[in-house]
Parts: C-alpha cells; sequence; structure tokens
C-alpha cells in the first residue's frame, strides 16, 4: 500500500512536469511549422500582417511577402514585393480587403535603415496570392506643406472591393482655448475617398462636415467610419473645436451622421483616438491630461449614432486595460473583451468581457499566469499566458467560452512562442502566431 502511494506521488509529479513542458498528449501545442526566420529590424508604421483566405501576408519596411498557409507548401514563401532601390513600405491599410493588400512606399527611401521616411507618397495595392501590383496612386504634396506633414495627415483603410483614402492638409493653428486646431482652409484640403480595391477606380468622393477633416478610417460591412477633426465655427455654429465621429455610406460615400464622440464636454483636438470595431462602432478615447473626465475609456455607438455607456480603461482591483498595445481587446458581437493588468510583485491580468449596450461587465476570468496576447474566435476567447509574473517566454494556452468565460482548455507549448505575438489566425485547423521586427513572420501550432 505504501509503496503504491509512493509510486502514485512520483507519478503525478512526473505527469506535472511532462504537461508543463509540453509532452503530454491532449495537454500540448506542438510547433507544426514556421516561415523563415527574417533578420531583426526596427518595428515601423510599414509593418503588419493580415490572413487573406489561404496565404498570410507580412509587410514591413523592406518587403511585403505572402506564405501559403495551406496544403504541402505551408509556410513557403511564395511571393515577395521588394520597393525599388532605397525606397520603403512606410506605412499600410489596417486591414485586408478581398484578396488585396494596400500598402504605403516613399518615393526615397530613410535616412536611417529601419526608420520611416518623411516622403510617404505613393499608396500601392498588392494581389494577395501572388503579389502581383494592381494599381498605385501618386500623392503630391500642396504647395505649403512638406512632405512629412502629408504623411502624419494621411489614412487609409481596406474593406470587401472598397479601398478608402483620406488627407487632411489644412494648416494648424491655436483656438480661442489655446489648443492647436486645424485651420479652415480651402475646399479639397481635408479630402475622403473611396477607390475600387481591385483597380483603384474612384468611386466617390465624400462631402466632409464644414470646417471637418478626417484623423482615423476604417471600412465595415454595413459603412466606413472615420474620427473626424472639427474647428469651431462653420455651417453647424460649433462653439469650440472638437472631435466628433461619423458614418459614411460605403456605396455612395454620403454622410449619414455625424455626432460628437462625447455628448456632454467638447474632446480635444488632440486626444488619440482609435477604431477599435466598425459594426459594432468602439473607439478607444486616450488619456488626456485636457480632458481627464471624458479620456481614458472605451465609447461605443448604435446604428444611428446614439452612444451606449463608456467603459473605463482602469478596472480598479483588476488594474488597468492597455488600450494602445497589440492583442489586449477585441470586439465580438454586442461584446468587448479586454485584458486588464497590474503589477504586485509580477504581472497580473484579468479577462473582461463587457456587454456594449450597458457597459456593464458580463463576466471575468482571473488568469493564473500573466496574459501577452488575447484574441476572440469562433465563440472562443484564446489567452497565451507567460510561464510566470516575473517572466516574458509564452507557454501556456487557455481557452474560455466567449459566452460565460468558463475555461474549456488549458494547453502548453513544448517550444515557447516568441514574443511579442502582434496577430492570431486559426488556419487548416491549426492556431497560427504572428510577430514583428525579426524573427519568424508566422509559426503555426497544432493542439496535441
Amino acid at each position: 500500500m505504501t509503496l503504491a502511494v509512493i509510486l502514485g506521488g512520483i507519478g503525478s509529479i512526473v505527469a506535472f512536469f511532462l504537461s508543463a513542458e509540453g509532452y503530454l498528449p491532449w495537454d500540448a501545442m506542438l510547433k507544426s511549422w514556421a516561415a523563415a526566420e527574417d533578420r531583426e529590424a526596427e518595428v515601423t508604421a510599414g509593418d503588419d500582417n493580415w490572413v487573406v483566405g489561404d496565404i498570410a501576408v507580412r509587410s514591413r519596411y523592406d518587403a511585403v511577402s505572402g506564405y501559403a498557409l495551406t496544403g504541402d507548401e505551408k509556410g513557403r514563401k511564395l511571393w515577395e514585393y521588394v520597393p525599388p532601390g532605397r525606397s520603403e513600405i512606410c506605412d499600410r491599410a489596417e486591414h485586408a480587403g478581398a484578396g488585396v493588400v494596400v500598402v504605403v512606399q516613399d518615393s526615397v527611401g530613410s535616412d536611417n535603415a529601419g526608420q520611416p521616411s518623411s516622403s510617404c507618397t505613393t499608396i500601392i495595392a498588392l494581389d494577395a496570392k501572388n503579389g502581383r501590383q494592381l494599381w498605385k496612386e501618386e500623392r503630391k504634396s500642396g504647395k505649403d506643406l512638406s512632405d512629412a506633414a502629408a504623411l502624419r495627415n494621411l489614412d487609409l483603410d481596406a474593406g470587401g472591393d472598397l479601398a478608402v483614402v483620406t488627407e487632411d492638409r489644412r494648416e494648424t493653428e491655436n483656438d480661442a482655448q489655446e489648443r492647436s486646431v486645424k485651420k479652415d482652409g480651402e475646399r479639397g484640403e481635408a479630402t475622403l475617398r473611396g477607390l475600387d480595391l481591385r483597380t483603384g477606380t474612384p468611386r466617390w468622393t465624400a462631402r466632409l462636415p464644414d470646417r471637418c477633416g478626417p484623423d482615423e478610417i476604417a471600412i465595415g460591412d454595413k459603412r466606413v467610419v472615420a474620427v473626424l477633426s472639427c474647428d469651431a465655427g462653420g455651417r453647424d455654429r460649433r462653439e469650440v473645436s472638437e472631435l466628433t465621429v461619423a458614418a459614411f455610406d460605403r456605396t455612395t460615400g454620403a454622410l449619414k451622421w455625424n455626432v460628437p464622440i462625447d455628448a456632454r464636454r467638447p474632446l480635444d483636438p488632440a486626444t488619440g483616438v482609435s477604431v477599435e470595431a466598425v459594426d459594432p462602432l468602439v473607439l478607444a478615447i486616450g488619456t488626456s491630461d485636457k480632458n481627464e473626465g471624458v479620456t481614458g475609456l472605451f465609447a461605443s455607438f448604435d446604428d444611428n449614432g446614439r452612444p451606449h455607456p463608456t467603459i473605463d480603461f482602469s478596472q480598479g482591483d483588476d488594474g488597468v486595460i492597455d488600450a494602445d498595445s497589440l492583442m489586449q481587446t477585441a470586439v465580438s458581437g454586442d461584446r468587448l473583451y479586454a485584458l486588464a493588468g497590474y503589477w504586485s510583485k509580477g504581472n497580473h491580468h484579468t479577462v473582461i468581457a463587457f456587454d456594449l449596450k450597458t457597459g456593464k461587465r458580463a463576466w471575468s476570468e482571473e488568469m493564473d499566469d500573466p496574459a501577452a496576447a488575447m484574441a476572440v474566435n469562433n465563440g472562443r476567447v484564446t489567452v497565451l499566458c507567460e510561464w510566470s509574473t516575473q517572466a516574458s517566454a509564452i507557454t501556456t494556452l487557455i481557452e474560455l467560452d466567449a459566452r460565460d468565460g468558463d475555461e474549456t482548455d488549458e494547453r502548453h507549448f513544448r517550444d515557447p512562442v516568441p514574443s511579442p505575438v502582434s496577430a492570431m489566425y486559426e488556419a487548416d485547423g491549426l492556431l497560427v502566431t504572428a510577430g514583428r521586427g525579426g524573427g519568424a513572420p508566422f509559426i503555426a501550432w497544432e493542439r496535441w
């Protein structure tokens, strides 16, 4: 009896260590394939990745490359677009469209390798299947606007068969509150244009609200959404300069509605606002000393522009949601999922699901280990965790039911996942992680 107890204890210890290292069946994540590693490079505005059909696409300053996700060539580089001469990829559309990715290329290259250039002037659409250039558009600087200013005021996105390009070439001045805002400018200095994604043919030019110019753009299934920087005065008789959010028809570019981001207090135009999702519309409003009461939160809106209750980045004892970092938030259906973290002798994280219509928590689940990345796919919340509060090696996968937060799976990576992870995809029954900078751009993991 005593021997059986001892052997049982030894077996449990061995099983524990085998499980933690990814050596037990039904409990492990094994590397299925990895794309060839790249040399290290500084991450710039041109860095991103997309999955388009059965092709994974990676862009960085020196090339845009496509990799096979399925078939006998999984992980192999199928094509590569290299900017000519010393020119570089300096920006990109955040989303891919139907079989197409859109990047921006400069004309002369950077003074420092891996650093963004100040002449980001050429928009290029590439076929995701073979890397063929479908069309390009040369942007011209205005007579009173430097290339660097043009770069800062360009935004673009892709979705379905549509590409949208925005520019705001208005110069800046101080308003009555001594805040830096855009001058009124002339017609055409602030534009929002819709193009056919595969041909670059113009489809429409939106009529922007008076004295407003686009800061941020995103394409959804139902509409195009833009964060606008709007000056005081004009036909709308706006009392102060502020940020608003507007929705445009995808087909015609017609303005559907334009509302203040905060209905009670004008949002300072210098505040950083990003579009988390379009359908439903969710904005992340960065912290600002000038608008402490209306910043550091998520704001969501219904299809008619009516606001829902906001959600604070700060979540009390659970810590703070780092909305500026990759893979910390996700929107699926009518819920926002987020990682809230705090430091107490190491990093600690809680996964929280919020109901966007009410702003209240639907559920929360504290992680045993620090969470490095999170994604929501097919009704599952997938969390990649580090092995301890004092380490950054990603060794554990946790899956939660998106409906109620119940844990449905826990697995351990035999080989640590390279950090940081910039995206997670499901392809051919495998989990695919994407990185940035150097190393393998894509690695596929098999549930064993």
